[in-house]
């Protein structure tokens, strides 16, 4: 089975390199929130996570995905104009096309 592609994050600041799961804390203090805040946003379902703790446990042991904190900050940019548009070049080329589809099927389901 061939390794996952982790794609480039937008900001390089916001990036953890070489990872596959994230601790709560890491992304509440490059972000600057709170780990509370972070949970109500799994809570609220704005972030997926993974709960790895044992059956029955009851305290959860919470691990995000990077490609879920890659997907959250792409969903929250605001940038327009150049920089969107070199962000999405630089995306491989099955991604935009992945991308164009869930976007097509989205204006299907508008007509």
């Amino acid at each position: 089975m061939p390794a996952a592609l982790q794609l480039d994050f937008p900001f390089a600041s916001l990036a953890f390199p070489g990872r596959s799961v994230l601790y709560l804390f890491e992304i509440a203090e490059k972000m600057g929130m709170s780990v509370d805040h972070l949970h109500d946003l799994i809570t609220e379902g704005e972030i997926n996570a993974i709960d790895i703790a044992s059956k029955g446990a009851v305290r959860r042991e919470l691990r995000i995905p990077v490609e879920e904190w890659r997907d959250f900050i792409v969903a929250r940019m605001t940038i327009k104009g150049p920089r969107r548009r070199e962000f999405l070049r630089a995306l491989p080329a099955e991604t935009r096309r992945e991308l164009l589809a869930e976007l097509q099927a989205l204006e299907g389901l508008h007509k």
